[in-house]
């Protein structure tokens, strides 16, 4: 094994100048770039492969110092200045003025009385191997947001499960309500009683970081007037005639690192609201009969059915109360106002109430279609009582216009035009049909646009057709404003 110069002297035949080749060739047949310097700094010898790297040639640097070479810049730091003041091997990162990345380490080589006479510096480009670095690290963070994507994908799915979201409106407010769940901001959510405003404020909860703390929903106008208050904010022992001995915690402190919900807020008394506006504002409250304040994490969510507007006007809802619930407010819309979610619905409300009562009932497209047409002044509250009672009383299979409520198949009698087998036009009767759908997509869609999207044509096509059974557009969309 070849240690030494001196060694690879002896192991090679020749003379000196052959010698001195053999070094050079070995050198130059590095990939790793190689300086040699003499003990004042002074450059004696680069390879090709430092050439490369440095973006320099051999003659522009040999024979210079290297404090030369930093003073102008071609390196921002010197191994090699390292190395003479230390007296010792130095490694560092040196930044080119080509926008390489190099690792340089340089070695002393001393002489027999403790001077350095030569130091080698090998400098290795790291640049591709950085990029590759960067490009792994991009790689993983990308990867991580695929997951992150993915674990929301799977969380939607388990939330939505329970839920059913069709229309663009219902996509736009639980994406809303996705993104204000992070924080911990109070949410007002107003909508028709029925619409589903108990669902979307659980919707927040369970996509929360709160999701694994209490739900509590609180009945605003169910609880008498006259223990609204103990139920809300507790009491303590001997607090009052009939109390516990022991007293009795309040929704607040229940609702503890979770979600409090105040359903139909609307319906609170005067004098609750002021104790409710002194938690929202500290998150702090004091029992009946207590003397200190306890502290209560709970986030607030409060919904009602009523205008809280022309409630402050008439001094019946507090002003600042209201200003402070109003932060982020929600409106959800009835399901007159989402026709197209109805369907679905139908067939959720079906295999729940089937699962229900073990049975296997079906609706007939007919029937459907009624029920499709009805206006639900009761919202998707009417609509699931309904179709229980159809899957608990209808005593056969398949349910028919026949087997529905009489109010449902009175109103469907005047918006829905059915064929008359006495009139075999087919051709007529193929243009009465077209004409009541499209009317129908019009009235449930609200412009041209959408309702061509959902019928499967191009709106020029739906012009077109609108133009040759003389409909009205403007007309059908002021009849549905005024509904």
């Amino acid at each position: 094994m070849v240690d030494t110069t001196k060694d690879l002297a002896k192991s090679v035949k020749g003379s000196d100048q052959e010698i001195i080749e053999y070094l050079e060739a070995i050198i130059d047949s590095s990939f790793d770039g190689l300086w040699l310097c003499d003990g004042d700094g002074k450059v004696i010898r680069i390879n090709k492969a430092s050439e490369e790297i440095n973006g320099i040639l051999a003659e522009s640097v040999v024979g210079r110092k290297i404090q030369e070479l930093v003073k102008e810049g071609t390196i921002d730091r010197s191994v090699t200045l390292e190395v003479l003041e230390n007296k010792a091997p130095v490694t560092m990162m040196q930044n080119l003025r080509n926008g390489k990345q190099v690792l340089v380490t340089g070695s002393p080589v001393f002489d027999g009385g403790g001077e350095i006479r030569l130091v080698v510096v090998n400098d290795r480009d790291i640049t591709e191997l950085n990029k590759l670095k960067e490009e792994l690290e991009k790689q993983r963070n990308l990867n991580q947001q695929y997951l992150n994507e993915l674990s929301q994908v799977h969380t939607w799915k388990g939330l939505f499960s329970d839920i059913v979201v069709r229309s663009e409106k219902m996509h736009r407010l639980y994406g809303t309500a996705m993104k204000i769940s992070q924080v911990d901001s109070i949410a007002l959510i107003q909508g028709e009683s029925g619409s589903g405003k108990g669902v979307l404020a659980r919707f927040i909860h369970q996509s929360s970081k709160r999701r694994d703390g209490p739900f509590i929903r609180v009945d605003c106008g169910a609880i008498p007037e006259a223990l609204i208050e103990s139920e809300l904010f507790g009491y303590e022992k001997g607090a009052f005639t009939g109390a516990r001995k022991q007293g009795k915690p309040g929704l607040f402190e229940l609702a503890d690192g979770g979600t409090l919900f105040l359903d139909e807020i609307g319906d609170l008394p005067v004098s609750v609201q002021v104790k409710l506006l002194r938690f929202i504002e500290a998150n702090e409250l004091i029992s009946i009969g207590g003397t200190s304040t306890k502290r209560v994490d709970s986030r607030i969510i409060a919904a009602t059915n009523r205008d809280l507007n022309q409630m402050v006007k008439k001094s019946l809802f507090r002003k600042d109360l209201f200003f402070r619930l109003n932060v982020i407010p929600l409106r959800v819309p009835p399901l007159r106002e989402r026709v197209e979610e109805i369907p679905s619905f139908i067939h959720f409300f079906l295999e729940k109430f089937n699962s229900k009562c073990s049975s296997n009932k079906v609706i007939l497209p007919r029937a459907a279609d009624c029920i499709c047409s009805y206006p639900f002044p009761g919202n998707i509250r009417e609509l699931s009582n309904m179709i229980e009672q159809l899957i608990v009383l209808v005593p056969h299979e398949q349910i028919s216009v026949e087997d529905l409520p009489l109010h449902v198949q009175e109103g469907i009698k005047t918006k829905i035009k059915y064929f008359n087998p006495s009139e075999w036009n087919l051709r007529q009767a193929t243009i009465d049909v077209e004409k009541e759908i499209i009317v129908k997509a019009l009235r449930a869609f609200g412009t041209q646009r959408k309702a061509a999207k959902q019928l499967g044509i191009n709106q020029s096509t739906l012009a077109r057709k609108i133009q040759r059974y003389g409909i009205r557009p403007h007309v059908v969309l002021h009849e549905n404003q005024q509904k």
